[in-house]
């Protein structure tokens, strides 16, 4: 299970975005698949929905979600 860091001073959300980038450049998410649930995501990494909401946000910005 994949936790959040709140001592490494990067925000929460940068770190779940980060982990979702990841994930879709190790293959774990592909093309055209449905990511995880908020739900599912908060649970993953231990935030809350908004948190969640944030990285997912800045993640498309960027084009990758």
């Amino acid at each position: 299970m994949t936790m959040t860091d709140v001592a490494s001073g990067v925000a929460l959300w940068r770190q779940v975005a980060d982990g979702i980038e990841r994930g879709i450049a190790d293959g774990r998410f592909t093309a055209g698949e449905r990511l995880p649930g908020e739900m599912e995501i908060a649970e993953t990494y231990r935030v809350n929905r908004h948190t969640v909401r944030r990285a997912l946000a800045a993640l498309a910005e960027r084009g990758l979600v």
